[in-house]
């Protein structure tokens, strides 16, 4: 039914496909993540660098 060039050929084109459905959107996805919690990260850094940079002010 299939000879070798046709098999290697369709599994090719289905791991193609599977790639582009599930680990293009994942990779996205998880980048976004990453990205806004590197965000909000460094705007705590800043925001404890502003706190500090302040004079300490006691009751």
């Amino acid at each position: 039914m299939y000879d070798t060039g046709n098999l290697i050929f369709s599994l090719t084109a289905i791991l193609a496909v599977a790639m582009t459905l599930i680990y293009f959107p994942l990779r996205f996805f998880l980048t976004l993540t990453a990205r806004s919690r590197r965000l909000k990260l460094l705007q705590r850094i800043r925001r404890l660098r502003d706190e500090l940079g302040q004079p300490y002010e006691s009751n």
